[in-house]
């Protein structure tokens, strides 16, 4: 077995230097896409320049060019003056042994292989995958890919992947708790800009690709010891090497959740896999007994991922499987009642008693206090916000519940010189929004706020994003996240 040590893995996220090799000014290359994401660039009437927030030193290699974004380029990466610790290369497939060589001389530590079209598309490609690592390592170099978009660490704004952040116009990254480990998946980059505008997000990241040298495994053992992140969230097409993934498991020791979107589970999905990575599925019913002997929390798809690890590292651990809702809209309470029940939670009828507490604290008796709470029987705003939160705590207090959920928030209107008006109930939900997920650290229970709207469509859920401020757009995205949760901290104290 292949010994990794941290210095090796920790060059590809925190390089004092880096040469981009096929760095290009031509927009829609992957040299560009990398340039960008490392200088903050800018191309005239296609993006907006922005400062680099990355302190290490660039060498763009183009044999063609003289400068690329500004910097001076160099013919070879042979010819660069200073000390270059890591490399990306996007060239032709028939360039990249002789590159490989040349990085080697360089004295490059880690190289990250961007170019594709190899064991994942043509027969012998994962020969010449084998002995480009056999290369690599006989200069003391490591290798990430090929067939891979790139890593960053928005800790400390590196960037070499196509989420070029707002210079596209997209939402700011944020450096979250969170690592993100990826065998394949340009969508992850989607994901990680559409997270972004909920202020979610991976932190970290890599692209791991054919895994001709270093492995997810590699990834998973340096995030363990790193003191920035709570949560590895992995995409995970094959397990290349069950033992040793057991392993790292075990070493991480349930201090940091991890949460694993299994691709590749069905015949047609295992011949995607084999033709986009490289990598062969195996066997989903030995993969899921494993994540379950792990306590690995299983993503059900790629879109619940990053808001599964928000939930492991923010919410308080959940002690059971009851689950009160207090909504705006009864029609939105018993469909997520149902939800909640098909994953194995309970929506339970409070007690008399409670209910009782509940009418002393203002709910008329129209308003149903069975559980789900329905608010909207007795009007928005008809309860003033320390009324709600009387009832809140009540609910919690009572024992007979283990998580909570407000649902119905979320007017859709944005705040315009046409809306002015309406900025009261604007400022109301979002006072709301706050008062209640304050509950969550001061009751130690999940306390969970869920709107139809997004934060483009209302500007309560706007500012309450901005405000840092969890808010869940999906019933089935809430039922998701308790299921899971409970399950988890369940395994975690031995049940």
């Amino acid at each position: 077995m292949n010994t990794v040590s941290r210095k090796e893995i920790d060059v590809f996220f925190n390089p004092g230097s880096i040469a981009v090799i096929g760095a290009t000014d031509r927009p829609g290359t992957w040299g560009f896409f990398v340039m960008m994401g490392l200088t903050g660039g800018s191309v005239p009437g296609i993006t907006k320049p922005r400062e680099s927030t990355y302190k290490g030193t660039i060498y763009p290699v183009n044999h063609r060019s003289e400068t690329v974004f500004g910097i001076p380029a160099y013919k070879d990466v042979r010819d660069i003056p200073g000390e270059v610790e890591a490399a990306v290369l996007s060239l032709p497939e028939d360039k990249v042994e002789e590159m490989i060589r040349a990085c080697g001389e360089k004295g490059v530590k880690g190289l990250s292989i961007i170019t594709a079209g190899f064991g994942e598309a043509v027969e012998g490609g994962e020969k010449r995958e084998w002995a480009m690592a056999e290369l690599a390592r006989s200069y003391g170099m490591r290798l990430v890919g090929p067939n891979v978009g790139g890593a960053f660490n928005l800790h400390s704004g590196y960037n070499t992947t196509v989420t070029a952040s707002d210079t596209m116009g997209a939402p700011d990254l944020k450096a979250t708790p969170l690592a993100g480990i990826c065998q394949g998946g340009y969508a992850l980059f989607d994901l990680q800009v559409s997270a972004a505008g909920r202020g979610m997000g991976f932190g970290k990241f890599i692209q791991t690709g054919n895994e001709c040298d270093l492995k997810a495994t590699d990834f998973m053992e340096y995030f363990s010891d790193d003191p920035e992140i709570e949560a590895l969230v992995m995409y995970l097409e094959s397990i290349r090497d069950a033992d040793r993934f057991r392993r790292a498991v075990e070493k991480i020791g349930g201090s940091k959740p991890i949460i694993v979107h299994k691709a590749g589970r069905t015949t047609a999905g295992a011949r995607a896999a084999k033709s986009h990575t490289g990598g062969m599925a195996g066997d989903d019913k030995l993969c899921r007994a494993l994540f379950r002997q792990a306590n690995i929390i299983e993503s059900p798809s790629m879109e619940l991922l990053i808001p599964l690890a928000h939930a492991a590292v923010e919410l308080p651990p959940m002690k059971g499987n009851r689950v009160a809702i207090m909504t705006y809209g009864g029609s939105w309470g018993v469909p997520l009642t149902d939800l909640l029940e098909a994953e194995g939670l309970s929506v339970p009828e409070l007690s008399p008693g409670l209910q009782r507490k509940l009418r002393a604290a203002g709910m008329p008796q129209r308003a149903s206090t069975r559980n789900p709470v329905d608010l909207g029987a007795a009007g928005m705003m008809a309860l003033p916000t320390d009324k709600l939160l009387e009832i809140a705590r009540a609910i919690i207090h009572s024992g007979e519940i283990d998580a909570l959920v407000l649902h119905g928030l979320g007017r859709p209107v944005m705040l315009t010189e046409e809306t002015m008006g309406m900025k009261f109930f604007f400022d109301f939900e979002t006072d709301l929004m706050s008062q209640f997920s304050g509950l969550q650290s001061e009751l130690k229970v999940p306390v969970l706020l869920g709107s139809h709207y997004d934060h483009r469509q209302s500007q309560a859920i706007c500012d309450a994003t901005r405000q840092g401020i969890r808010v869940y757009y999906r019933l089935d995205e809430i039922a998701h996240i308790l299921s899971r949760m409970a399950l988890y901290w369940r395994r975690r104290n031995g049940g």
